[in-house]
C-alpha cells in the first residue's frame, strides 16, 4: 500500500498554487460586482463559479501531476471532465446564499460547506479517474473537513461580514481574501492526500518521456490558457462596468444635485436612495432600504392611482405623474415624479428608477389660487343670495343692479338704469345726511350706515348700506359700489327686543330685589351672581366667579346628597330643595333653592340657573318650634310623673339616712352613701322636669353681665385645674349691660363650661369671650375637647339626647330655654378631636 503523496514536482505546484490565487482573486471579482451590475448578474455568476471551479480542479490535477507524473497516461478523460463540472456546480452553490440583502452567519456556513464539498469532490473524482483502489484515514479526513471549512468561512467572513469591508477597504480586502481562499483550496488538496492511501493501481502504460512531458505541459498550457481567458474576460467586464460607473456617477450627482433619486427591485423594494430623498422623507438610509413606497402613502391617492401607476411600469413603459406622500414627521409634500423601468433580455422590468421633483409650494400656489378664485365666486354667488347690490357711475347714475335690488325696491332693471337713488328716497333723513354720505364717498372713504328707503309701491324698507368708492389713478372716484341687506325685519326686531330687554330688566330687577342668582357653566364654575348673592354668601364678586359652589359647601349635607344634585340637573331636570349654605365670615344661611339647566341642540346642558331664597329665619322659626313641641311632650311627662316620684324619693332618702346612723360596718355604709348619691341624682332629674313642667316666670333686670360671667369662671377654677384645663376669660369692656334673670344665666353659664371642662379628659385649654356683635353680646365658650360628630350636633338640647356617658340631657334643653327666654340663641359649632364652641347670643341694652 502507497500513500498517495511520491515526490513532489515543486515547478508544478508552484504554478497550480499561482494559478489558484488568481481564479480565487478573478472569480471573487466577479462576485462582489454582482449586486452593483443588476444586467451582467447572470455572466458575472457564471464567470465566477467557473473561474473559481476550474481553479479548485487545476490545483487538485496538477498536484496530482507534480506527485505522480506517469499515472497522468492512465487518467480517465469523462471522470476529470465531471469532476470539473462538480466543482463548477458546488461553487456556485456556494455563492448563491450571498446575494440576499443581509448575510447572516449561517449563510457563511453554507457557502464554506459547500466550497468544502467542492474541494473534496473534486479531489476524489480525481483520484477515481486515475483507476485507483483506495482507503481513507476517516478521523484525518473529518479533520481536514473541518480546517478546510474553518478557512474557507475566515476568507468568506473578511469579504462580506467584516466591519472592516467597505468600499474604500475593498481594494486591500478581496486579494487577501483571495489568498486564504486559494490557501484553503491548496491546503485542501494536500491534507486529502494524507489522509488518502492507494490499496490497488491499475497496470500503468507508461508513455514515452517526451510524450509524458509535452502531454503535461499541454495540460497546463490548457488550464492557463482556460483560467487566463476567464481572467481576461473578468477584467473586460470590470473596465467596463467601471466605465458604465463613471458614466452613472455623473449622472447621479447631477440627479443628486437637482432632484429626488429611488431605486427600486422589480417588486418595488428600496435598494437605493440619494440624500434628496432622505431631506424631503425626513427617513434616513437605514429606516428606508428594504422598504417599498407605502411607507411614504399619504393615503391621498386612491388604489385604483397606484394600481395604474404599477400596469404602466410592470408593462416596461414609462409613468409621469404628481404624487403627494407623507413625510416620517406627518408633514405632507408633493412630487413630479417620473418612474423609469429597466428591461432584461425577455421585455420584463429588472428595477425602476423614480425620478422626483419637490413640487409642494407649486400645488400650494395652485391650491391658494383655487381658494381665491373659489372665493371670489362664493363672495359673488354670497352676494347676489344675500345682498341687494348696485354700481354707480362718478355721478351717482344707476349703472347696474342685482335682482335682489330690484325686488326689493318693486322697480323693473329699466326703470332704475340712468336714474340716481333719490328715487328711493323716502324723506326719513335730513338733507345733512345725505351730504356726509356724499362727502365721504367723494373723498374716497367708504361710507356705512343705515337708510330707510321709499320702495315703488310706497312701503318703506330698511337698508344696511356699504358705498365703496373705486378710485382711478389719480385717486379720484370713478365708480361706487354699494351692497345693501335688508334689515326691515331686524329694526322691527329691534323694537320688538327693546320691549323684551325692558320686560327682562324689570324680571331681573324684582329677581335681584327678592332672590338669590347665580350662573354656572356646565362644570360648575361660577359665571355670573347678582348682588344679593354677594350679600347673604359675604364674598365680593371677583371672589366667587370662576369658583364654584363648594366654597360655600357648610359640610351639612352628605356627597349622596350632592351627587343626587348632579344627576338630577346633568340630566335636564329641574333640582328643588333646601341647602345649607356657609358664608365668607363662617355663619351658616339656608336657602331654598331652585337650579333650571339650560339645554343645548344636542339636549345637554351647557349652563345653570340657580335661583335662591333665604330661608334661615324660618328654618330657626321651625327649629325653635321643633324643640318647643318637644318641650311640650316633656312638660307635660314632668307634670305627670314628678309629683309621683318625689314622694316615694323622699321616703327613700329618709330611711337610708336612717340607717347610715347605726351602721358601723364599712362596707354597708358605702352602700348606702351610693344609694343616697343615685336617690339625689333622680331627684335632679326631677327638679329639672319641674323646671320644664312649671318654668318659673322670668324677672329681668339689667345687669352687667361681665361680673356674672366672671363669678361662674372663678367658681369653675379649680375643678378645672384638678383636671388639668387651663381655663381663661377674654372682654375688652368692662361694662356690657344687658336684661336678664342673674341666677339663670348663671346656671347656663356654669353648665355650658362644667360641659367644656368635661370634654377635655386629658386636660386642654378653655376660652371664655365675650364680645358686642351687632347690637347683641357674644359669650363664646370654646374648648380643646374631643368634639361632637357632625350628624349628632343638630340632636343637642333634645330630652335624653346627650354625648356623655352619665348624662341625660335634660341640662342642655333646660339652658337653651333659659336662653329662649331671654330673648337670645344658641349656635353651636364642633369637629371630632379639634373641640366644640357654644355661642350664646344675647340683646344688648342700648344707653
Amino acid at each position: 500500500m502507497n500513500i498517495v503523496l511520491g515526490a513532489i514536482h515543486p515547478f508544478f505546484i508552484l504554478i497550480a498554487i499561482g494559478l489558484t490565487i488568481m481564479a480565487s482573486y478573478t472569480a471573487l471579482d466577479m462576485f462582489t460586482l454582482i449586486k452593483s451590475a443588476e444586467p451582467n448578474k447572470r455572466l458575472l455568476f457564471l464567470g465566477g463559479s467557473v473561474t473559481l471551479g476550474v481553479g479548485i480542479w487545476v490545483m487538485n490535477f496538477m498536484g496530482l501531476i507534480a506527485a505522480d507524473s506517469s499515472r497522468f497516461a492512465s487518467y480517465q478523460i469523462p471522470f476529470t471532465i465531471l469532476s470539473i463540472f462538480i466543482g463548477i456546480a458546488f461553487t456556485g452553490m456556494a455563492f448563491v446564499p450571498f446575494f440576499g440583502k443581509k448575510i447572516r452567519l449561517f449563510q457563511l456556513m453554507i457557502g464554506a460547506i459547500l466550497l468544502t464539498v467542492a474541494v473534496y469532490a473534486t479531489h476524489i473524482i480525481s483520484l477515481y479517474a486515475m483507476n485507483v483502489t483506495l482507503k481513507y484515514n476517516i478521523p484525518l479526513c473529518i479533520f481536514s473537513g473541518i480546517l478546510i471549512f474553518c478557512t474557507f468561512m475566515f476568507s468568506l467572513w473578511i469579504l462580506y461580514s467584516s466591519k472592516s469591508y467597505t468600499h474604500a477597504n475593498q481594494v486591500w480586502l478581496k486579494p487577501v481574501s483571495a489568498v486564504i481562499m486559494a490557501g484553503a483550496i491548496a491546503e485542501g488538496h494536500f491534507l486529502i492526500k494524507r489522509a488518502t492511501t492507494i490499496l490497488s493501481t491499475a497496470e500503468i502504460i507508461k508513455p514515452s518521456s517526451g510524450e509524458d512531458t509535452f502531454i503535461i505541459y499541454l495540460v497546463l498550457f490548457v488550464s492557463i490558457l482556460i483560467i487566463g481567458g476567464l481572467i481576461a474576460s473578468s477584467t473586460l467586464i470590470s473596465k467596463q462596468l467601471v466605465a458604465s460607473d463613471t458614466n452613472l456617477k455623473d449622472i447621479k450627482a447631477a440627479l443628486d444635485a437637482s432632484t429626488i433619486v429611488a431605486i427600486t427591485d422589480k417588486r418595488g423594494t428600496i435598494m437605493y436612495v440619494n440624500d434628496k430623498f432622505e431631506e424631503i422623507s425626513k427617513y434616513n438610509k437605514e429606516e428606508i432600504l428594504g422598504e417599498n413606497h407605502r411607507i411614504l402613502n399619504s393615503g391621498y391617492h386612491s388604489k385604483e392611482f397606484f394600481a395604474e401607476l404599477w400596469n404602466t411600469i410592470s408593462s416596461g413603459k414609462i409613468w409621469r405623474g404628481e404624487i403627494r406622500n407623507k413625510a416620517k414627521d406627518g408633514s405632507f409634500y408633493w412630487v413630479d415624479t417620473t418612474i423609469v423601468p429597466f428591461i432584461n433580455k425577455k421585455g420584463k422590468p429588472i428595477q425602476y428608477i423614480a425620478i422626483r421633483s419637490d413640487i409642494s409650494k407649486r400645488k400650494q400656489a395652485e391650491q391658494d389660487l383655487l381658494d381665491s378664485l373659489k372665493e371670489v365666486r362664493d363672495i359673488t354667488f354670497a352676494l347676489d343670495q344675500s345682498s341687494i347690490v348696485a354700481i354707480t357711475d362718478e355721478k351717482g347714475r344707476i349703472t347696474t343692479v342685482n335682482d335682489k335690488f330690484c325686488e326689493i325696491s318693486k322697480y323693473q332693471r329699466n326703470e332704475l338704469i340712468g336714474q340716481d337713488h333719490r328715487i328711493l328716497n323716502s324723506g326719513y333723513h335730513s338733507k345733512e345726511f345725505f351730504k356726509e354720505l356724499w362727502k365721504t364717498i367723494g373723498q374716497g372713504n367708504v361710507w356705512k350706515g343705515e337708510i330707510c328707503n321709499r320702495a315703488k309701491d310706497g312701503s318703506n324698507y330698511w337698508v344696511n348700506t356699504t358705498i365703496v368708492p373705486f378710485l382711478n389713478e389719480n385717486g379720484k372716484p370713478y365708480q361706487y359700489v354699494a351692497i345693501r341687506t335688508d334689515i326691515s325685519n331686524r329694526k322691527k326686531a329691534e323694537e320688538h327686543l327693546k320691549q323684551m330687554v325692558k320686560e327682562n330688566t324689570d324680571i331681573k330687577f324684582a329677581l335681584d330685589q327678592s332672590s338669590i342668582v347665580a350662573f354656572t357653566d356646565a362644570q360648575g364654575k361660577i359665571t355670573s351672581v347678582n348682588d344679593k348673592f354677594c350679600e347673604i354668601s359675604k364674598y365680593s364678586r371677583d371672589e366667587i366667579i370662576g369658583k364654584d359652589h363648594n366654597i360655600l359647601n357648610s359640610g351639612y349635607h352628605s356627597k349622596e346628597y350632592f351627587k343626587n344634585l348632579w344627576k338630577t340637573i346633568g340630566e335636564g331636570h329641574v333640582w328643588k330643595a333646601e341647602i345649607r349654605n356657609k358664608a365668607k365670615d363662617g355663619t351658616y344661611y339656608w336657602v331654598d333653592t331652585t337650579i333650571i339647566p339650560f339645554l343645548n341642540d344636542q339636549g345637554k346642558p351647557y349652563q345653570y340657573l340657580a335661583i335662591r331664597n333665604d330661608i334661615t329665619e324660618r328654618k330657626r322659626t321651625e327649629e325653635v318650634l321643633h324643640r318647643q313641641d318637644k318641650l311640650a311632650a316633656v312638660g307635660q311627662l314632668a307634670a305627670g310623673v314628678a309629683h309621683e316620684i318625689r314622694n316615694p324619693l323622699t321616703s327613700m332618702r329618709g330611711y337610708a339616712e336612717f340607717l347610715q346612723l347605726d351602721e358601723k360596718d364599712p362596707e354597708r355604709l358605702e352602700f348606702l352613701n351610693i344609694i343616697l348619691d343615685e336617690i339625689e341624682r333622680v331627684n335632679t332629674i326631677v327638679e329639672d322636669f319641674m323646671v320644664l313642667a312649671k318654668p318659673k316666670a322670668v324677672e329681668l333686670e339689667e345687669k352687667n353681665v361681665v361680673p356674672v360671667i366672671k363669678n361662674v369662671v372663678s367658681l369653675l377654677e379649680f375643678e378645672a385645674r384638678k383636671k388639668n384645663v387651663r381655663l381663661h376669660f377674654e372682654c375688652n369692656q368692662e361694662i356690657i349691660q344687658i336684661e336678664c334673670d342673674e341666677n339663670r344665666l348663671k346656671q347656663v353659664f356654669l353648665n355650658f363650661i362644667k360641659n367644656g371642662i368635661e370634654a377635655m379628659p386629658n386636660g386642654g385649654e378653655l376660652h371664655v369671650k365675650t364680645l358686642i356683635h351687632e347690637n347683641n353680646v357674644q359669650i363664646s365658650i370654646q374648648d380643646t375637647g374631643v368634639g361632637i360628630p357632625k350628624e349628632k350636633l343638630k340632636n343637642l338640647g333634645e330630652p335624653f339626647f346627650t354625648t356623655k356617658k352619665n348624662g341625660n340631657g335634660l341640662g342642655l334643653m333646660v339652658s337653651f330655654k333659659i336662653i329662649e327666654s331671654h330673648n337670645g340663641k344658641v349656635f353651636v359649632e364642633s369637629e371630632p378631636n379639634k373641640g366644640t364652641t357654644f355661642n350664646i347670643l344675647l340683646p344688648a341694652k342700648t344707653a
